[in-house]
């Protein structure tokens, strides 16, 4: 069987959010069991309770949407891991896609331009803010850090940090990267493009660099290496099986003007 190649179109990165099936979910919960492989539902047996809901939505998600766009069924899709765990699509190299969750939240970002990477950080009190400066900020940036940065949820780091990770994750580096190494200027806000000052090895790459607003009680990033200037923004319910949109699909959507 020949896969169809679908979007998203050149210059597009799509970004699908997906809530954390809450206490009393049970039938969304056992849609995205349904999408999970045989490998990914024994993980999903042997983790703590806690966890398995956030895990079964956000993997079911990126099978769900990668399926879409690889043009194949769920249980189709495959992928292989980078030397750092980043998942590559096995028949589709050019379908680039990232996944990130976070208590509650989880996105998937596709794109078909270049190395592209999301992350999401939920805001919480923090109970050592000078030693996640210390993980998250460069010599320069904690330099010039303001005053009015350091309140109780300090929502500031977790947005650095949204910025950062996404970069790393594109670069192929994700967690195992130095959030240091990467320099932003995000500000305060809640979408928007960033502008990427400097990250590992990227000398040669045009950043597109966009903050996602998914709600107030999260940060959120997506980045892709010599594309997405228009990012798109799609809710996607648990377990969830999506039609690629078309162009004229309403969607959150702005052209990236980072420079």
């Amino acid at each position: 069987m020949t896969a169809a190649r679908l979007g998203p179109p050149a210059g597009e990165v799509h970004v699908w959010a997906v809530r954390e099936p809450g206490p009393g979910s049970g039938q969304a919960l056992w849609r995205c069991l349904e999408l999970l492989s045989p490998g990914e539902l024994r993980r999903w047996r042997h983790m703590v309770p806690s966890q398995r809901a956030l895990y079964a939505s956000a993997h079911a998600a990126l099978r769900a949407v990668t399926a879409a766009y690889a043009g194949l069924m769920a249980s189709q899709v495959t992928f292989t891991a980078g030397k750092l765990g980043k998942p590559y699509v096995c028949g589709d190299p050019g379908l680039r896609v990232s996944l990130a969750h976070t208590e509650g939240m989880s996105l998937v970002a596709v794109s078909r331009d270049g190395p592209t990477g999301v992350d999401v950080e939920r805001i919480r009190p923090l109970s050592d803010p000078v030693g996640l400066r210390r993980q998250v900020l460069s010599d320069i940036e904690a330099e010039h850090w303001p005053t009015d940065r350091e309140g109780p949820l300090n929502s500031g780091l977790f947005t650095h940090w949204a910025c950062k990770e996404a970069v790393l994750k594109a670069l192929g580096s994700g967690l195992a990267g130095d959030l240091t190494a990467v320099r932003v200027t995000p500000g305060a806000r809640r979408s928007g493009p960033v502008r990427v000052q400097s990250a590992p090895g990227s000398a040669a790459r045009t950043w597109n660099l966009r903050l996602v607003d998914v709600g107030p009680e999260f940060r959120a990033a997506v980045a892709v290496a010599g594309g997405g200037d228009v990012v798109r923004v799609f809710a996607l319910e648990p377990g969830e099986r999506p039609a690629p949109p078309s162009p004229r699909t309403p969607a959150a959507s702005e052209p990236s003007t980072a420079s």
